[in-house]
């Protein structure tokens, strides 16, 4: 892991720490949730870092890192969760996303140059009941299992190539409930990409964001 990447681990976990003592009060306040099938919308900002592989037909495999920035918006499911496969007593809580990234990520080597430019995706946010009503803090754990699709620019001797990649996205993050409906949370995630346009990559992110709940 590069040395950013750490930084923002150290960043998130001060800013995770700092509403702590009034974490749990916040969370007990939290507005019910709403009967219906989808609801609980929310929005908000991420900040943090992306590091990756990215194995070439041109000889060389290139370290993609570099920050990255987005907005996201979303929905708690947890009303048609219970209505389909809670009935087997599962308990799952979730949340249905959609979010876009602005990355700075690069790496040039052996003549090779390679970008990502943004990515875009969709995730399922699984969660478990009993974990809601009894993490620390008013922690709310969750995981992550989505699809990502990222823009790559790659050039080496005169020629470049600008593709769309598909991925398998798999991770886990929590929130907190700072205030009231402000919400600050980490995610980690993996990212298993298609090979297109001799270029094999996938990537590891780290997000730091900050929501507001409806």
């Amino acid at each position: 892991m590069k040395n950013p990447a750490l930084l923002a681990v150290f960043t998130a976990a001060f800013l995770l720490s700092a509403p702590a003592a009034h974490a749990q009060d916040n969370y007990r306040n939290y507005p019910d949730k709403p009967s219906s099938l989808m609801g609980g919308a929310y929005i908000g900002a991420f900040g943090g870092y992306t590091w990756g592989d990215a194995d070439t037909d041109f000889g060389t495999d290139l370290n993609v890192d570099g920050a990255e920035y987005g907005v996201f918006m979303g929905a708690e499911v947890d009303g048609l969760l219970d209505h389909t496969v809670n009935h087997l007593g599962l308990g799952l809580t979730g949340a249905l996303e959609i979010y876009y990234t602005e990355s700075g990520a690069d790496d040039n080597s052996a003549g090779v140059d390679i970008e990502k430019d943004h990515d875009w995706g969709i995730t399922f946010r699984p969660g478990l009941a009993f974990l809601d009503n009894n993490s620390p803090m008013g922690l709310k754990p969750y995981g992550i299992l989505g699809w990502r699709r990222a823009n790559f620019d790659a050039s080496a001797g005169g020629l470049s190539d600008d593709e769309d990649f598909d991925g398998f996205e798999l991770g886990f993050g929590t929130e907190v409930y700072a205030r009231e409906s402000i919400g600050v949370r980490l995610d980690y995630s993996h990212v298993f990409y298609e090979e297109k346009g001799g270029i094999d990559p996938d990537e590891d992110s780290l997000r730091l964001g900050v929501l507001y709940h409806f």
